[in-house]
């Protein structure tokens, strides 16, 4: 029988998975020769279920229709009618962990759920390591994710929207926010965005990021951060943002996203007032140093030499007598092979890659300095910058922030002091002039109260923190309980 382009047989089933070999097909006798076609994907099902409740029981009923009823009364079931589902629909339901189940004679497909997917329970997120905080971390599964969100938040006014993105592979997207917090025109945004995304394949939430950003999508900063804490995706909506976790990504996706967001950790809110506000200042001056330090050594050494104290201007000139290059081609050298190192050991397995960054740092340095390469002076500038790096908590900021440091020395060995100043004023405006989902990236720096604007570089205490930030123009930013 072929209904709505779907032939109903072996063969036509087979066509239509072009035979692959993980989908089972198959023809079992009920009865007096009653036929009925079973066809499910064996890796995404409990075989357990397929053999002591369908595969076997199948044979022992008298009739199909006795067949089915017993199969209501033990399986979660859905019907739909042939003449309202398409091809791919069938593949949807099989690749989901489905079983379906029809006759010839009969007008509608039974889609069992007996579904097992591979996956693996919660564990500590590998990229944010948790102190005080809870262990648990996102995982592959959607479905997981999205219960260890909703556990922390047992209020109608938390809403999962679920979106399938990719023509091929029909990937499962939850939009995560709180109904009465989040601003309408930004939920307006990003579901318009997530509804107008057209691709075959998506496969993870990078890929996602990337399809949301739009316009921006070349922005040296992100736009988009990205969480494997539940807890953090808890806060985060509670401020009046958006969550999207892909299926199949360990990671959630949080915006919109801003400079002062982008310094705070999950971490933060499980340690002391005092702690955090002295690790968020350290980021927040980490950045500066690891965009600017290198940039700033190259005009002191070439342009501005009277700037520096006598003693240390002996100590560097003394360093660098017998040098083949010259400070601009040195920094340059060793910013390249610094990114070398920290390419090396992500790449590598997690032992492996830390050996591989120390001691290849340590050796080669050392190498560096007695060939006559480079400086040791040198050496401990790119080893602050690379330190001050490591502060910095969003790794796709991390990685761009190469792109910052040769724009800013090639300023500096042009214009010297100048051109780190022009450096400077050049990527605050550039930061001025990004926008995450309407709202600018330097919002929160403006149009505050001073609770506002202290929250950004310090933790204020609980007992003061009583209104929501107002960068976002929540629609409740009362965090007392009650709507004002």
């Amino acid at each position: 029988m072929v209904e709505n382009n779907v032939e109903y047989t072996v063969e036509g089933m087979q066509n239509l998975f072009y035979s692959s070999s993980d989908v089972v097909i198959k023809t079992i006798l009920i009865g007096e020769g009653e036929k009925i076609l079973v066809v499910f994907c064996q890796p995404l099902v409990d075989t357990n279920i397929v053999n002591q409740f369908v595969l076997l029981p199948m044979n022992q009923h008298e009739s199909v229709e006795k067949l089915l009823e017993s199969l209501k009364n033990s399986i979660q079931i859905s019907a739909v009618e042939k003449a309202q589902i398409t091809p791919d629909d069938i593949c949807s339901f099989i690749f989901s962990g489905k079983l379906m189940v029809t006759t010839w004679e009969n007008d509608v497909v039974y889609f069992y759920d007996i579904s097992k997917i591979p996956s693996r329970t919660p564990d500590e997120s590998i990229t944010e390591v948790s102190v005080r905080g809870p262990k648990d971390g996102f995982v592959e599964e959607i479905g997981t994710n999205i219960g260890l969100v909703r556990k922390r938040l047992k209020t109608a006014s938390f809403i999962v929207e679920e979106y399938k993105v990719g023509k091929r592979t029909q990937t499962k997207v939850a939009l995560l926010y709180i109904t009465d917090i989040i601003n309408s025109e930004l939920l307006k945004e990003i579901k318009e965005r997530l509804e107008n995304i057209e691709i075959d394949i998506l496969t993870g939430s990078a890929q996602m990021e990337q399809h949301i950003a739009k316009k921006q999508l070349l922005s040296l900063f992100p736009l988009v951060d990205y969480t494997g804490r539940p807890d953090y995706v808890v806060e985060s909506i509670n401020q009046g943002r958006f969550s999207i976790i892909v299926d199949g990504a360990p990671t959630a996706l949080v915006a919109p996203a801003n400079l002062g967001y982008l310094i705070k950790t999950s971490e933060d809110g499980h340690t002391s007032f005092f702690y955090a506000s002295v690790e968020r200042l350290l980021r927040l001056f980490g950045l500066i140093v690891t965009i600017f330090l290198p940039g700033l050594y190259t005009a002191l050494t070439t342009h501005n030499v009277g700037q520096l104290p006598l003693p240390l201007l002996a100590t560097i000139s003394l360093s660098r007598m017998g040098l083949p290059f010259t400070a601009f081609i040195e920094i340059i050298i060793m910013l390249i092979m610094f990114e070398l190192f920290r390419e090396a050991g992500a790449r590598l397995p997690k032992a492996v890659g830390q050996t591989v960054a120390v001691l290849g740092g340590l050796i080669i340095g050392d190498a560096a300095i007695r060939g006559g390469i480079t400086s040791p002076t040198m050496l401990v500038v790119i080893g602050v910058t690379a330190i001050a790096s490591f502060t910095l908590v969003n790794q796709s900021l991390a990685g761009n922030i190469f792109i910052l440091r040769l724009y800013v020395v090639i300023l500096s060995y042009v214009m010297g002091i100048f051109g780190v100043i022009i450096g400077f004023i050049s990527i605050v405006m550039y930061l001025a002039n990004l926008k995450s989902f309407g709202f600018p990236y330097l919002s929160l720096y403006t149009n505050l109260t001073w609770k506002d604007f202290l929250s950004i570089f310090i933790k204020l205490p609980e007992e003061i923190k009583d209104k929501r930030g107002a960068g976002l123009k929540q629609k409740d930013s009362s965090r007392l309980g009650e709507t004002e």
